[in-house]
Formats: structure tokens, sequence, C-alpha cells
């Protein structure tokens, strides 16, 4: 593996596709006879603030009708980000920067701006996605914002804006392929690297160099577990609390969903490797899951309904008799139609726990437009037995386009 190699980077996004986006959001905003839309602070998975700005999350936005917007920082210790970006020509879109608390600047800035009593459309406020259903603005923020603007009317622009958000343009297409790839190369880092005697933590900071060499963040934590019948999931364990990473040992199966972004886009892969001679349920496992994984690519289309793609990839495991922990199939950027979560759980889990709710997907009516992106994850267990594969996909004009292929089967360690 030639670990030296480092990606070009891809182009910065330009003013053509700032003004893009806030021509349709304005579009949105006439639609809906708003006179501004107000963006509180979002989380990584969501970035809804890095839409309008195209710079450092955690700025709340303000977006008017007529004239420039505004965006707000927490304080003068981030300032001089800014001021470095313009004094360098960076590609800075909003230079109405303002830093200091953020709920009383964005009253102040609305009063400014003479829209205290107007129609103001809000973005996870009063709704969120699929992983924050009631938004992600804490609510004394919301409380003062309300208490100091009692004949604001808010009105709520979800929905239309994650519509908006879904469809990628040529510019932010780029992004994606280029942060597609760069999980590609991940996966090839991981696959060298496992092998019985390595721990988790080895793997887990190889991959994450080979992202962050080649400049790529996380829009989540890396992802990353191993034995020969382990259900976790999400963040490793040993990140959290102080405990040994695991060693892996022959007849493991070891897992990994990686996440990087790439000026605000996000791609991932789901890499599963078996370790020697592993039991015989995962390599049913690996068949059903990518029957499913082929399944999903032979439905995306436009004018398809995201939850016909979901149905297609879980009937292999409905036939099969598997059960899946994580969702087979959804959107990213933002990650907001999601397919059914988890369904059909293995006793294991709900004879431990008093309560084991199997999450309902999310957006399932939304219909497939040319320029979305998606991530296509089937997760396949019988038992205990889990493979878990995946990899990223554009919604084209006549079908799909496949961009990972390393990650989208079951891969073998070599030692």
């Amino acid at each position: 593996m030639n670990y030296s190699r480092v990606e070009a980077y891809p182009p910065t996004l330009t003013l053509s596709e700032r003004d893009r986006r806030w021509g349709l959001l304005r579009e949105m905003m006439r639609r809906n006879d708003v006179e501004c839309l107000l963006v509180p602070p979002a989380p990584l998975r969501y970035p809804a603030d890095t839409y309008f700005t195209n710079d450092l999350p955690g700025s709340a936005v303000i977006l008017p009708l007529e004239g420039d917007p505004v965006a707000i920082q927490r304080g003068a210790s981030v300032a001089g980000s800014w001021l470095q970006a313009q004094e360098w020509g960076e590609a800075t879109w909003i230079e109405d920067m303002r830093f200091g608390p953020r709920a009383p600047t964005i009253v102040s800035v609305l009063k400014e701006r003479g829209l205290a009593e107007s129609r103001i459309g809000t973005i996870g406020i009063l709704s969120g996605p699929n992983l924050l259903p009631y938004g992600w603005t804490p609510q004394p923020m919301w409380s003062y914002i309300q208490g100091e603007l009692p004949n604001a009317t808010f009105v709520d622009l979800l929905d239309e804006f994650t519509q908006i958000w879904l469809v990628k343009s040529d510019e932010e297409l780029v992004l994606f392929r280029h942060a597609s790839k760069l999980a590609e190369q991940a996966c090839e880092v991981m696959l060298d690297v496992t092998k019985p005697g390595v721990s988790e933590v080895e793997i887990y900071s190889a991959v994450l160099h080979e992202f962050h060499r080649n400049g790529a963040s996380m829009a989540h934590d890396l992802f990353v577990h191993s034995g020969p019948d382990n259900l976790s999931w999400d963040a490793p364990r040993w990140l959290y609390r102080t405990q040994p990473p695991r060693i892996v040992q022959e007849g493991d199966m070891v897992l990994a969903e990686m996440m990087p972004a790439v000026g605000g886009l996000e791609a991932q892969a789901q890499m599963c490797i078996a370790v020697g001679n592993v039991a015989e349920p995962f390599h049913r496992a690996a068949q059903v899951a990518r029957e499913s994984y082929e399944r999903g690519l032979e439905a995306i289309r436009p004018g398809v309904k995201f939850g016909e793609v979901a149905d297609a990839m879980d009937e292999p495991l409905r036939r099969a008799g598997a059960w899946h922990l994580t969702p087979l199939i959804h959107s990213l950027t933002p990650l907001t139609m999601v397919g059914p979560v988890t369904e059909r759980s293995d006793s294991s889990l709900t004879d431990r726990f008093r309560q084991v709710t199997e999450l309902p997907g999310t957006d399932l009516d939304v219909v497939l437009e040319a320029g979305m992106t998606i991530q296509l994850e089937p997760d396949a267990v019988f038992g205990r037995h889990q493979v878990n594969i995946g990899g990223n996909v554009i919604v084209t004009d006549s079908g799909s386009e496949e961009l990972n292929s390393l990650p989208t089967e079951l891969r073998f360690a070599s030692f």
C-alpha cells in the first residue's frame, strides 16, 4: 500500500454556487411569504448553516429576502479566522460576520433589519430530521427569541429546505465524488492493516489518518468494532471510557463505518473484513447483504419513491430470514431520508433489555431526483453474525452512478 499518496484537493465552491443556493432559498421564501430565514447553529450531522456560509460550522444565519445575509459566531476568539480568510482572498460567502452571544445578536439583527414583526422562516427550530425530530435549537435560545420578538410569526420551512438541500449541483457532486474516492482509499488502508494481533485502535488511527492527511474532516466519529459475534455499533466504547481496545483474532469479523466530509459534503463507506476462518452464518449474511446492495442499485432512478428502494433492499433479508441492526439505505447531506433502521431484532437484544424499540424509516415518500446522493449500506444479520457493507451512489437522469467497489462486498484479510 502506498501510504505516501495524497490526493490533490478538489476545487473550492464558487460564488456561482453560492448564488444558486441563495437564489433557490429566496424562491422558497417568496412561495411561503416570509421575509427572511433564520438558521440556528446546527450539529455536524445536519450542517445547515454551512450550506449558507461555505465556512466553519457553528454559525447562526439570517438570510433576508432582500439585502445581505448575516452570520453570527460565538465570540471574539474565532473572529481572527474570518479576518484572515477575507485578507487572504479565500472564498468567504458572507461579508457581514458578527461575533457574540447568538440569541441576543439574532434579535438585534432582526430589529436592525426591520424584521422584528415579520414572517420569519425557520430551519431546525420548530421541527427536525430523523435523528433530531424536535429540531436542534436549545430551548433557552428559542424562548429568548420568542420573548424578544412577540409580534413575529415563525414559519417552519425545514421540509422545503431539505428538498433543496438534497439535490446537488455539478460543483457539489465533484466534492462528493472526491470524498467517496477518499473513502475507497481508506478501505484499502483498513484491509491492509487488519490482521490477527492488531488492536482496534490501530485500525481506527490508520483509517482516520488517511482522511486527515487528504484534508477531509469527519461528519461523525469513525466506527470500528471486531469480534466473532459483535453487535456493537456507533463509536468504539474505548473512546469514551477507560478500557483497552480489543485485539483482533482469527475468526473475527471487523466492521467499520467511515464518514468523511469534504466541503460540507459527506460520503460514507461500510467496510467489513473477515479474519481467517469465520463462522458459516457470516458467509450467508455476506451473500444476502450483497444481493440487497444490488437490488438497491437496480431500484434507484428518478421518479421512484425512496421507500420503494428501501423495500427492494429488504426483500432479500426477509426471504433469507435475516434481520438488520442499521438502516439499509439513507440520503447524505442531509441525512434525512432513512430506511427503517432496525427490523426483526434478535432475541439476544429483546430478552436482555426492558425496552428495545425498532426505529422506523423517515421521508419514505420522497421522490428521488437526479443529483441526490445516497448511501447503500445493507446490513444482514443471522442471530449475532453481522455483515454490513456499502458505498456511495448518485441518482442520475437514467439511474445511478456507483462510486465505490471495495466496501460493497465482504473482504478477507490476508496475513
